[in-house]
């Protein structure tokens, strides 16, 4: 009799151990890991997708079978030591319990399954399968009360994910192989994208291309030709009285039709003007409301203070990712192996990433604030700064500031 209460005890410690281990197990799997094991053709990764899917029936039978246990097991062995000490065998039923389940049930199964949760997981993925079809009408009872508690004790859950526990998603789904290295920085930039004010994006008036509204077409369409912008700020008298914008779309039909003589404040669209305060992430939704490619910020006096445009707030997600090669053949050129032309909207970064200056940044972020500021006036084409390997030249200056500068090895 002793033999055979110890076996069944053996066997009972054992399946709560073995409970434990699952429940660990399978609870600190996370589906990203799981679609990982699926993608991965992992031999029950299937099985342990579906179990997945349903967290809290799981759950639920797991305890249940584990409870199960533990309490046969308790009142095994309450009946054993009763046999043999009388009532005080309860006491030692008790204690003896205690510490084989604890340790053996909970502690060393939970420890190992942690360390070794996929694998496990992928083995009793079916067993479980079939244990909640098993205890199926027991499982569906504590499922609705346990929600019919829930919604008496409902608090008030927010169910939108924190900007950390979105970073945390994307990192792992990275680090599973679910999301390329592009993707995840991409999705990241997104995450950070909310508070970036337009004055950290936007071109500065100082590199801004713009056009007087009082010439005619045929004064300014060279100028047009050879420039890279497709959009021109279009201002009269003052360069801080924006009345408009000019699309070289609208300079090709009137070019077409042989209207070279009318005045470009004719031809203007309306200009869409934001506050330096203004968030990108919220300009980004009324671009795409209004149908408007483009704003121009001020500050709060009216003046100009820059432009900046979807491709500006695009390029701040995927720029930095896919376009760095592209950048640097728009701002950096390579003329001859001791000749460079830089555009003045380089920035410093960009510019010692590639050229190796060692400028290093102060109240400047541009190329061209660099030249200014060692300058100490608005620079004339021809003038030179000298630094330890190169001198840099202006090359292409306008009523507006630097356009671009060279870079001449020594």
């Amino acid at each position: 009799m002793i033999l055979t209460y110890s076996i069944i005890l053996v066997v009972l410690i054992v399946l709560s151990g073995l409970f434990s281990g699952i429940e660990t197990a399978l609870i600190s799997l996370n589906m990203i890991k799981v679609n990982s094991l699926v993608k991965q053709k992992k031999r029950g990764s299937e099985t342990l997708h579906r179990i997945k899917q349903n967290p809290h029936r799981l759950l639920i039978t797991i305890l249940i079978g584990n409870n199960l246990v533990n309490i046969s097991a308790a009142s095994l062995a309450t009946v054993f030591f009763t046999n043999l000490f009388g009532s005080s065998g309860v006491g030692i039923a008790t204690g003896i319990m205690t510490f084989l389940i604890l340790v053996f049930g909970e502690i060393i199964p939970k420890t190992f399954s942690n360390q070794n949760a996929e694998k496990i997981s992928l083995i009793v993925a079916r067993p479980v399968e079939i244990l909640t079809y098993i205890l199926y009408p027991i499982v569906r009872i504590f499922e609705f009360l346990s929600r019919f508690v829930g919604i008496i004790f409902r608090s008030k859950q927010n169910d939108e994910l924190s900007e950390e526990e979105l970073r945390t998603i994307v990192t792992m789904g990275a680090k599973e192989g679910l999301l390329q290295k592009e993707i995840a920085e991409i999705m990241h930039n997104v995450i950070e994208f909310r508070g970036i004010k337009v004055t950290e994006v936007m071109t500065p008036k100082v590199s801004i291309e713009m056009i007087d509204g009082n010439k005619k077409l045929k004064d300014v369409i060279d100028k047009i030709i050879k420039s890279p912008y497709s959009r021109y700020p279009v201002y009269i008298d003052d360069d801080d009285k924006i009345i408009g914008i000019l699309d070289v779309d609208d300079v090709l039909i009137y070019t077409k039709n042989q209207k070279l003589g009318i005045k470009i404040k004719n031809i203007v669209k309306k200009p869409f003007f934001v506050p330096e305060s203004k968030e990108i992430d919220d300009l980004l939704t009324e671009f795409e409301g209004k149908n408007i490619p483009l704003a121009i910020v001020v500050n709060e006096y009216g003046d100009v203070s820059g432009l900046i445009s979807v491709e500006d707030i695009l390029e701040e997600i995927v720029g930095d990712i896919f376009d760095k090669s592209n950048r640097e053949s728009i701002y950096i050129k390579k003329v001859d192996n001791k000749l460079i032309r830089v555009d003045a909207k380089a920035s410093i970064e960009e510019v010692n990433n590639i050229l190796h200056l060692g400028i290093e940044k102060g109240r400047f972020d541009t190329i061209a604030g660099f030249v200014t500021h060692k300058l100490e006036k608005i620079p004339k084409k021809g003038e030179q700064i000298k630094l330890k390997n190169v001198i840099i030249e202006v090359d292409r200056v306008t009523q507006q500031g630097i356009r671009s500068v060279k870079v001449i090895r020594k």
